[in-house]
């Protein structure tokens, strides 16, 4: 039996960075935003936006919000989520193309709410890099999979205390514990996974 329920998530930048996970993998290429130049023109045909070519043209090096919008209309569905093992939410996806200057002039792809991350039943490895703003983790319950995560300490996640209970972690990295506010919230986390045998890695 398969779930084809298409999946919108409650932040559109952990929805593009899923796209972009589930779409690099579909084609196996990790420039897979050219391969949709069929897609996108019978997608504008109607809307009326720029052709494929001028588009392309400008890949990486101007903003795209046509094309930006467009790759948010693609399905995600629910089995496609499943699939995923290995997430590392940094910057380095053929998707922030879209927004070239982003990384200089704002958090144009910063995820501020890991909601419905749950749905990647399958994850195994999760690292929450530079693009996840401070936000609950509480979300990370459902990963039921999960055996190796990498936090950053400096950024001021709420909910540190699910991590103590996530019942497949044998792996926990913890990094900038030295510049970190609420240290001792951490400290206590880590003390807790340790008391269950879980690898814990902190600096």
């Amino acid at each position: 039996m398969t779930n084809a329920e298409r999946v919108e998530l409650p932040d559109r930048n952990l929805q593009l960075a899923l796209l972009d996970e589930v779409w690099r993998e579909r084609v196996d290429d990790y420039y897979w935003l050219s391969s949709l130049r069929e897609e996108y023109t019978a997608h504008q045909v109607s809307a009326g936006g720029p052709a494929w070519d001028d588009l392309e043209e400008r890949l990486g090096i101007d903003d795209l919000p046509e094309l930006e919008a467009f790759v948010l209309t693609l399905p995600l569905t629910a089995d496609d989520l499943a699939r995923v093992d290995d997430l590392c939410l940094d910057g380095d996806r053929e998707v922030y193309t879209l927004s070239p200057d982003w990384w200089e002039f704002g958090r144009h792809f910063a995820i501020t709410s890991l909601d419905g991350i749950g749905r990647c039943t399958g994850l195994v490895e999760l690292d929450l890099n530079v693009l996840v703003d401070p936000c609950s983790l509480a979300p990370l319950a459902e990963l039921g999979a999960l055996r190796n995560l990498r936090v950053d300490a400096v950024t001021a996640y709420a909910d540190l205390d699910v991590l103590a209970a996530l019942p497949s972690l044998a792996e926990l990295s913890v990094v900038n514990m030295a510049t970190a506010e609420g240290s001792e919230d951490w400290r206590r986390v880590m003390g807790a996974l340790r008391a269950r045998g879980i690898s814990v890695r902190g600096w």
